[in-house]
């Protein structure tokens, strides 16, 4: 109404001046037929906005990274000596703008910026002595392409002023949506068996739940969508797009604006690395071929402020379930590239040394020094942070060297260490042997103990899982001795068969020992094995034997020397 206003006063202007300055009849007319274009155009538009929710611009525009193309509209306010018009003006499906009596200008390719360099020059090259004023008036809709093999992929209605990250939500929210709809429209073609009696609220939910299921809940499609590895197709480039990296570091180079004619391409996640310890958010986190050590600890928050800069520890897997473990520097971490499935572990420790540290060996996936709660921590924890078992571990057998036992002294080993090796007993030389054999301060456990009852590690403490072994040892007087694999239906006698049998100089005595205590104990006939036993079948003349002459021998000959010296003591006190 106003434009038509406007126009009134105009033409009423026109029929009452003689002279015209600057402004011919032929524009006059030009300029009425795009008025009236505009005003058709803006009641489309108004009609369409009854239909469907119109872009609303959330931030100030930036004329140096906004492209014009087809559908934006400005607004062109040229002032005369004593005349002022405006146009609202919509860029055309080709890319040409139409400014009445001054002609064509083509948009493609330009910023907003350079587009109002380009409309005043025009306008200037028509009449020099008018004043210039261009605004964005509507910022146009286009659809992009979103390809993938995620179930919402296809056409998405983006804006010039919609970046990556804009339009990675308005996915995972149109996906969740869909999701929505889908599950409704099951719940009302519920048969009448099953939707009898559940009106209730708590009914709906099972329903959902049952629907979904836990791994569904904890694993949707939306959160499988890359957001590090995100690909813009744009003409003759490849753009690569990191989400995570923009919101580390705020590089828009990381969250580009997305132009007409752009393909993105956002894949499932594929590859991970994990981060433990003295970081922000400790964690799982998607791989980017791009990432150093440096990237790893950004992305999950920077450095805790107590971590020990100088003990960052990489475990990396290899080839057929191995892996090699290696420190890292702190000034080196932008220079140590990432693999996937690396496992990051960052040292730490609290204000009030609440926080000690634990460090775990062999067959996990990720072995190295890890973070542990004063009280709280157990060997159940730990072997979950580092990853868990590997297949070739042995869960059956997990070797915990404790700290606070080492350090229980050993009073009994101590008295006899004080005694001369000579007058041993033949029970202290044993007992000195059992210890020497056993590890000071180590515990022995199993997964199916810990289940029963965990342990509460302590500072210091090491964990160490042995490789699983299926095999049987025979050693000793037989003829092929060696291992052989471990069949559960096999005893003792099989295994010395396929050992190739006795020797000629083997003794009558058979022993077995046992991989989980180490006892060596004699093998009876119905002695059940387990993998990693030994089967122990001495000579005739029995090593043990020799040892116990040779101790009794020796006892003997310090009791002579005892006699020796207490008769000569008793020889010189008589003389004296």
């Amino acid at each position: 109404m106003k434009k038509i206003i406007k126009l009134s006063v105009l033409l009423l202007c026109i029929s009452t001046t003689a002279k015209l300055q600057n402004l011919d009849l032929s524009a006059i007319r030009i300029a009425q037929k795009q008025l009236s274009r505009t005003s058709n155009q803006s009641n489309k538009i108004s009609k369409r906005n009854q239909n469907r929710e119109y872009f609303i611009a959330d931030k100030v525009v930036d004329p140096n990274n906004y492209y014009v193309g087809p559908g934006d509209q400005l607004h062109i306010n040229i002032i005369s000596s004593n005349e002022t018009f405006d146009h609202n003006l919509i860029i055309n499906p080709t890319g040409n703008l139409l400014i009445p009596s001054v002609g064509i200008v083509t948009c493609n390719g330009l910023t907003l910026k350079t587009l109002i360099e380009v409309i005043k020059k025009e306008i200037k090259s028509w009449n020099a002595n008018v004043k210039i004023n261009v605004e964005l008036e509507v910022i146009r809709e286009f659809r992009v392409l979103v390809i993938g093999q995620f179930s919402n992929a296809g056409y998405f209605i983006v804006t010039p002023m919609t970046r990556v990250s804009d339009l990675y939500e308005q996915i995972i929210s149109d996906h969740n949506l869909k999701k929505k709809e889908i599950l409704d429209l099951d719940a009302r073609q519920l048969s009448a068996s099953e939707t009898f009696g559940m009106r209730s609220r708590i009914a709906v939910d099972d329903f959902y739940d049952r629907k979904l299921g836990m791994s569904d809940k904890q694993m949707l499609e939306s959160d499988l969508l890359s957001n590090r590895n995100i690909l813009i197709f744009r003409q003759s480039d490849t753009l690569k797009i990191d989400l995570e990296k923009f919101k580390v570091t705020g590089d828009e180079n990381h969250n580009v604006y997305i132009r007409q004619n752009d393909i993105i391409s956002i894949p499932y996640k594929k590859q991970f690395f994990t981060i433990q310890g003295g970081v922000q958010m400790p964690g799982k986190y998607e791989y980017n071929p791009e990432d150093n050590i440096l990237n790893a600890i950004n992305i999950a928050g920077g450095l805790h402020p107590n971590a020990t800069k100088d003990s960052i520890f990489v475990t990396r897997s290899k080839l057929k379930n191995q892996s090699e473990s290696f420190f890292v520097n702190s000034n080196k971490t932008n220079l140590t590239r990432l693999l996937p499935d690396d496992h990051i572990m960052v040292t730490y420790f609290e204000d009030n040394d609440s926080y000690s540290i634990a460090q775990i060996l062999g067959e996990v996936k990720f072995p190295g020094s890890y973070p542990i709660t004063k009280g709280k921590t157990t060997v159940n924890d730990i072997i979950k942070k580092a990853g868990g078992f590997l297949p070739s571990a042995d869960s059956s057998k997990i070797y915990i060297n404790n700290n606070i036992i080492a350090r229980i002294p050993d009073k009994e080993l101590e008295r006899i260490l004080l005694k001369n090796e000579v007058v041993r007993s033949i029970e202290e030389n044993a007992y000195v042997k059992a210890r020497i054999r056993t590890q000071k301060g180590s515990i022995e456990t199993s997964v199916n103990s810990l289940k029963q009852k965990d342990i509460i590690l302590n500072n210091s403490d090491e964990i160490y899982i042995p490789r699983y072994f299926p095999y049987i040892e025979v050693i000793g007087a037989v003829n092929a001795p060696g291992r052989y694999l471990y069949k559960p239906i096999n005893n003792a006698k099989d295994y010395i068969k396929l050992a190739g049998g006795v020797s000629k100089n083997a003794s009558r005595k058979k022993f077995i020992i046992k991989s989980t205590t180490g006892q060596r104990l004699k093998l009876n006939k119905n002695e059940s094995l387990s993998y990693g036993d030994i089967i122990f079948i001495p000579d005739k003349v029995d090593y043990n034997e020799w040892v116990a002459a040779k101790e009794l021998v020796g006892a003997l000959y310090q009791g002579g020397l005892l006699m020796y010296y207490l008769q000569s003591i008793i020889i010189r006190e008589r003389d004296q």
